[in-house]
């Protein structure tokens, strides 16, 4: 029985990450959430590499529901690269600035990780704080519905990287900071919002190689757990980021700001209460 529910637990956490990972409330700040319920489940020391296995399922959900876009650009690229068809240099370019707004995060990303820093902010009282912020953003965003630009430029490439950057808080959406930054801007919320998602492909991808370093140096894993975990992340993702785009479209964004800031006010009294 014991072994049942540790198991239900890595689902649990899987799922949740799975699910949050492309809405706009922050998926490493509801694992953290959902861990504190568990009494620290999963070791602080593991916690970032646990999320950072999760988000990999995330990653390749994200992939498979955009295949078609991104052999597009892929595709596209290449032929421009290789076959000089100019008519392709908008893929190409549309590349570069994935890659451009990757930068920051990566770097940024890298250092917390080599001087260990994230276990100074991987705590309850930052996901509540980042949380409220979060609820700020979304509420701006909300707002910003007259706009029509649907190019994306270099300056929006930048600014949108630092945004992922700051988004490697717990607590902070890393779609919600990255797509405000576009939309002041003047980017239109959906354009940013396709955006934040290609950008999450590269800077996942780099989170992933580091992440499966440290997993090789960790002695205690339980293999079925962080592979159910996996699975539920997997699916979490993918169906989640269908119905996102849906509630976009119906410009219904509001709905995760009043979320976010009703999650944070709860988070706080659950801590003066001493429940959490």
């Amino acid at each position: 029985m014991d072994k049942f529910l540790e198991i239900l637990k890595f689902i649990l956490l899987g799922l949740i990450q799975g699910i949050t990972e492309p809405l706009p409330i922050s998926s490493s700040g509801h694992m953290l959430i959902l861990d504190s319920l568990f009494k620290n489940f999963i070791p602080a020391e593991a916690m970032n590499n646990f999320q950072i296995l999760m988000n990999t399922a995330s990653l390749v959900a994200i992939i498979f529901y955009y295949k078609d876009f991104l052999r597009e650009i892929l595709s596209g690229s290449y032929r421009y690269l290789f076959q000089k068809r100019q008519e392709e240099a908008h893929r190409f370019r549309y590349l570069l600035l994935i890659l451009l707004a990757s930068v920051p995060a990566a770097i940024i990303g890298a250092a917390i990780k080599i001087l260990d820093l994230d276990r100074h902010f991987t705590n309850i009282v930052c996901v509540a704080i980042c949380l409220f912020i979060t609820a700020l953003l979304l509420f701006y965003v909300h707002k910003q519905n007259q706009l029509t630009r649907e190019e994306i430029k270099p300056n929006d490439a930048v600014l949108m990287g630092f945004g992922q950057a700051i988004g490697l808080l717990p607590g902070i959406s890393r779609s919600g900071i990255t797509a405000s930054f576009g939309i002041a801007n003047g980017i239109t919320t959906e354009a940013a919002f396709r955006f934040s998602f290609m950008m999450y492909i590269p800077a996942s991808i780099g989170a992933a190689v580091l992440g499966f370093f440290e997993l090789t140096r960790e002695t205690n894993i339980n293999y079925f757990g962080y592979a159910a975990g996996f699975v539920a992340s997997f699916l979490g993702t993918y169906f989640a980021v269908r119905f996102f785009f849906k509630l976009l479209r119906k410009k219904n964004l509001i709905y995760f700001a009043f979320y976010c800031m009703a999650i944070s006010l709860l988070l706080f009294l659950m801590m003066i209460a001493g429940i959490i």
